[in-house]
């Protein structure tokens, strides 16, 4: 029960923390603009300034699919080692992973690629 109940306090407070991380980002940024209007600039040079700094991010899917397909090439590894120490128990678990992880590093590489023929069209 008490392990139940710290990880409910965990979670909340993951919770709390990024919902107060934005909040006070989204204060932070209407200060800003604020002080903009303030100074008798108009609201398109505030959005172009903020498009302008605003930071891009692209996920890494290159990285991550690359990093789920090796680990599940390794449990496709370990899975044969398995299959011919007769232990079925350990197999089924570590070829159910590696399938699992073919699923999901293979898209991912995919998703990569459509996303690089995208940025350069």
């Amino acid at each position: 029960m008490a392990e139940v109940i710290v990880y409910c306090i965990i979670v909340v407070s993951l919770i709390a923390a990024f919902f107060f991380a934005w909040f006070f980002y989204q204060q932070a940024r209407n200060k800003e603009r604020m002080v903009l209007i303030e100074r008798g600039e108009s609201l398109d040079e505030i959005l172009k300034k903020q498009q302008k700094n605003q930071v891009r991010f692209s996920f890494p899917w290159l990285k991550l699919g690359n990093v789920i397909l090796g680990l599940s090439l390794g449990f496709g590894l370990i899975s044969i080692y398995f299959m011919k120490a007769q232990d079925h128990e350990l197999f089924q678990g570590s070829f159910l992973t590696f399938i699992i992880g073919m699923s999901l590093g293979i898209p991912m590489i995919i998703n990569h690629l459509i996303q690089k023929k995208r940025v350069e069209e």
